[in-house]
Parts: C-alpha cells; structure tokens; sequence
C-alpha cells in the first residue's frame, strides 16, 4: 500500500527531529517565518496596512514578543490576524526554551561523561584506569619534573569518578594537565577524542590480556590514517601467547613487556636475598633513583675504575658504547669520547665529577669472595608465576617444596630434572608450625582463580600466621609475599624480612620507565634474567668487610669493583641506603648487606 501524503510527512518531521537540537530549531524558524509571510500576506491583502513591509514588521514584532493586540491598534481583522500570530509566537518562544535548555543540558553532560575533543600535541595517552590504582600516574608525573605535560586518560570508567578519584589520591603539579575522558578503549571511534594522532606516547593499562590487544591494535588501525603519526606505544600482556609477531611490533612502533615473567623473575631473586625489592624497586620508580644515559667529557681516557672515584651523587651502573650495551662493565675498560655512561642517579644531570681522586687508601680488600649458602625454599600456592620462579632461582638453593594440590605441579617439576623440587599435596594449613623451620626462604604465590582482593586477604593471613610462628619459635626465614594490588600493600605489616612484590605496582613501574626511555628495556632485560648481572643483597663478610671498621663510601665501591661487582645501596638494619655520596663514611655491623650489581 502507497504511503499517503501525511505518512510521508510525520516520516520526514521523524528524521529531522532526531537529528538533534539544532535541527529542532531550523524547524521551528522556517514554520515560524512561513506564518508571520501569510498573516502579513492576509494583512496586505485585505489592506489592514498600506504596505506589505509594515504587516510583515508587526506580525513579526508581535510574534517574537508573543503581545497581545488591543482595540486601539486597528480594524478587528488585523487585532484578530496578529492575535493568532501572537498565541502561535508564545507557544514558539515555550518551545524554544525548551529545546534550548535541553541542548545545552545535553552538552553539558556529553562535557560531564569526558566526550568532547582532546585538543594538544605531543600529549601522553593513557588508554585504561583502575580507581584506587595510582602508580602509573604518579611516576609519569615524576618524570615530568618541572617540564609542562598533558596526561590524557582515557576509560569506561565515568569522568565525574575518576577526577574525584584523582584529586583524593594524587597531588597535581601545575605543570601537569590531566584530561579524563570516557569510551570503550578497544573502540576506534570513541579513541578519536584522545587525539592519539598528535600524542608522542601510549600506554596501554587494561586490566586483562584481550582488551589490552584490541587496544594496540583499535591504535594501530587509527594510526594508519595519519602518515604523520609517530606515536609509541608500550603495553604490557601476561605471557607470550598475548605478544604480538616481532615484526608488527617493529613495524608499528610497539613495545610489549611480559609481566609475568618480570613479576617471577623479581620473586625469584628477592628470595634468596633480603631486601632486594626495596632495590629493584628503586631502580624502576622515578621517586629516587634510576638509570640515565650521560655523556661526559671529563672522563674520556679514565678506566671504569678511575671513573668510580670522581662520579659523585651517582652510580657507574654501565656504559653504552655503539648502541652495545654493558652492564657492570670490567673496571679496566677505557671510557670514549663517543661512549654513553649508564648512571643511577636521582635525576638526569644531577651526579657531580670531583677534581680530585675520592679513594680512601685505608679501605682494605681481600682477593677471594665467599659464597653464602642459599638454604632450602618453600613455596606456598601454585599460578602461571611458579614455572618462571622454579626457572630464575638460583643454581644452588638447597631444595625447593611446592605447597599445592594441583595437578600441573608435577609437569612442572620434571621440566627441571637437575633441580632437587618435592610437591606436598597434603594440607598444610595445620602443619605450619613445623613445616616452617625447615626453610630458609619462603614464598607466598597469589591465588589467581578467586577475586583479586580476596587472594591478596588469604595472602596475608597466611604471612601473619608465618610471622607469629617466625617470632615465637625464632626463626630466621625470610617471606617473599605476592599480592595483586596497592591497596593491600599499603594496609600490610612492615617488617625486614618481608618482600612484598605488587603485580598492579610492578606494572606501572616498568610501563613508566619505558615509557620514558625505550632504551632501558634492554638494560632491564638483563636484570631480570639469571644469564648475565643481576641485583644481589650480599653481606658485608663476602667482601672481607669488618664491623666497626669506618669507610668511606668511595672505598666500598673500590672493594666491590674489586669482586666484580658495581655497588649500589647499602642496607643497614631496616635502613636502605641507595646511591650514597663518596664522602660519605659508613661503620657496618655484621648483620649489614651490600646492594650490589653482577655476575656469578
């Protein structure tokens, strides 16, 4: 059947109106203007005025006025015509305010929800946003120092909550602009807001594997339609099944870090040594102490062992010769004009050269190290962590325990037949007491398969029962806790020979770091890996140290360079001490450890 004319018509009136506000009101003009051109036509013609401009005028005034004729003003047909003109201008002027006030509401709240355009160039993008998850943002605030950066944050997560959330927990420079902006960040046309055409940098920070890939990929997508587009983008995955082939990445500029491998790796090394997340952690944050890339002239033609001696408020962690980099490098090696120094410092620039050789020749060394046993190590609970930690420990741990029931435990054991590893199966929850004291370290894996809150409350109960047990009976283990967020951290006891590693903490850090510096990614490779140096919290014994002998912080670094090793932080009691100045004079006890980089 045909569509008559008025069908026809309220389809048309339909589609108009849906367009929006502005729409609404070029409807309402053009009905308007075409009354006020056929009452002044109808005046006109029954000649109420002498001039077709003069009815046009009034019958216009009287509708925009929406005022009422009186007797005075002429014969009855015009007092009439304009009085019909004037109900049609007041039922115009209701309408009108309407839709204005409701387009305007609308505006406002598309501005509440973070919808509108994102305006900046060279901006940072970050694509994903946990409330009550901070690191991230706080360490690219601190990377920014003093210098002006807009911080776009982009998520599902409402803008009215994540400003509040923002102004509750972290403080804002006024050199920094953050942005909030709502959408679905795996969409392309809702990440047209962030402008991601015009940022130098994305992070991408969702919580799960799929999201974060269809976020590098909605980014790479957008990324196509600009020639001009130089973004990086740096994201992190679980595991290597989330990575992408090795020549997408090169080929979009893309740096993807595995935070499972780093979570175990940093587990796996801080438990046989104390303390050791303090370092690693001070190593990735921008709040103390990290790695920059110097070129200085002063020490071109001095050996590594020259440059240790004159390098104040700094540490001569490594040295970057023809892109080559080289951590701890041989304390003989010569310095170039071309070469770049890897210092740990606490801002780029800020070490100082002394003019004279900083050497206390009273510091004593000793040709041989001693090498302290590892002991035996228990681990209690079984995630995708446990394969890499069995990995990464080191060669001479004593024996490993497993604490799980589940199957894959096994599998997992015979991928290491050079290791000495036990699974008990059996409950240990009432065993605790005297399963305890045959251990030296002792490792707490988050349960993944429940909440993540929930994982982290069962973590720190067993830690609290462990430490009960611990001061009661007293034992020495040490207890390296994994938990899965900040909050949980911030509320856990603080004792010396707890480690916490934080897998939402951890994230941010390293996302931070190369974010800033893609280079770093290598030097944190090697960190990470039991092939090559690591970090390592040695006693003071194994370099021949005394207690109550006095030395100065330029002979530490002597004695340890000595050993092979590069000194970075000395742990006294539950004072760390990173980076400390060469004239500083240390008097150790012998419970002391040294943060020292190396190989062994």
């Amino acid at each position: 059947m045909k569509n008559n004319f008025k069908k026809k018509f309220n389809y048309w009136l339909d589609k108009e109106m849906s367009k929006g506000t502005i729409s609404i009101i070029r409807l309402l003009s053009f009905a308007v203007f075409s009354i006020v051109v056929f009452v002044s036509l109808l005046i006109f013609l029954f000649k109420l005025r002498t001039s077709f401009f003069s009815a046009f005028w009034d019958s216009l005034a009287t509708i925009i006025n929406a005022w009422m004729p009186s007797s005075e003003d002429g014969e009855v047909g015009y007092i009439i015509l304009n009085t019909i003109t004037a109900v049609v201008g007041l039922l115009f002027t209701s309408i009108l305010i309407g839709v204005v006030s409701s387009g305007i509401e609308e505006r406002l709240d598309d501005l509440r929800k973070g919808n509108s355009n994102v305006l900046e160039n060279g901006h940072t993008v970050i694509l994903g946003y946990n409330s009550g998850e901070h690191g991230l943002l706080k360490q690219l605030i601190l990377a920014a120092g003093r210098q002006k950066r807009c911080i776009v944050i982009f998520t599902d997560i409402e803008k009215p909550e994540m400003e509040q959330d923002i102004k509750n927990n972290i403080e804002v420079p006024k050199n920094i602009t953050v942005l909030c902006r709502n959408g679905d960040i795996t969409n392309i046309n809702d990440l047209r807001c962030c402008s991601i055409e015009t940022a130098d940098l994305v992070i991408i920070n969702a919580m799960n594997d799929n999201r974060r890939i269809k976020a590098i990929l909605a980014c790479s997508v957008l990324m196509k339609e600009f020639k001009d587009c130089h973004a990086r983008i740096v994201a992190c995955v679980s595991n290597d099944k989330y990575l992408l082939p090795r020549k997408k990445i090169l080929n979009k500029n893309i740096t993807m870090l595995k935070t499972d491998d780093i979570m175990a790796k940093i587990i796996a090394h801080t438990a046989t040594e104390p303390g050791l997340s303090f370092a690693f952690k001070e190593l990735m944050n921008f709040e103390q102490n990290e790695f920059y890339f110097e070129n200085e002239k002063k020490l071109v033609g001095k050996s590594i062992l020259e440059a240790s001696r004159y390098i104040d408020h700094a540490v001569l962690a490594g040295i970057k010769c023809k892109s080559q980099i080289t951590l701890n490098p041989d304390r003989n090696i010569i310095i170039h004009e071309d070469d770049e120094l890897i210092l740990f410092e606490e801002s780029k620039g800020k070490y100082s050269i002394h003019e004279h050789d900083a050497k206390n020749v009273s510091d004593r060394q000793a040709p041989k190290i001693e090498k302290e046993p590892k002991g035996r190590v228990a681990i209690f609970g079984n995630n995708a962590l446990l394969d890499v930690v069995l990995k990464e420990l080191p060669c001479d741990v004593e024996d490993i325990c497993i604490f799980s029931d589940e199957e894959n435990v096994d599998s997992l054991i015979e991928k290491y037949p050079d290791r000495d590893i036990i699974n008990d199966t059996a409950d240990y929850a009432n065993r605790l007491e005297s399963l305890a004291g045959n251990y030296k370290h002792i490792i707490i894996l988050a349960d993944r398969m429940i909440d993540k809150e929930d994982a982290d409350i069962s973590s720190i109960l067993l830690l609290l029962k462990l430490m009960d047990i611990r001061e009661r009976r007293g034992y020495d283990y040490n207890l390296v806790v994994e938990l899965n967020m900040e909050g949980t951290h911030n509320v856990a006891p603080r004792k010396s020979y707890v480690d916490y590693i934080v897998t939402s903490n951890i994230a941010s850090l390293i996302l931070a770091q190369i974010a800033e510096n893609p280079e770093l990614e290598e030097v944190f490779n090697e960190l990470l890996t039991n092939r090559g140096n690591e970090l390592y919290s040695k006693p003071i014994r194994n370099f021949n140290l005394h207690d109550g002998h006095d030395y100065s912080v330029a002979g530490l670094k002597e004695i340890v360079l000595s050993y092979g090793y590069t000194l970075l932080g000395i742990v006294k009691g539950n004072e760390i001490l990173m980076n400390p100045d060469l004239i500083k004079r240390i008097q150790f006890s012998m419970d002391d450890r040294l943060i020292v980089l190396g190989k062994e």
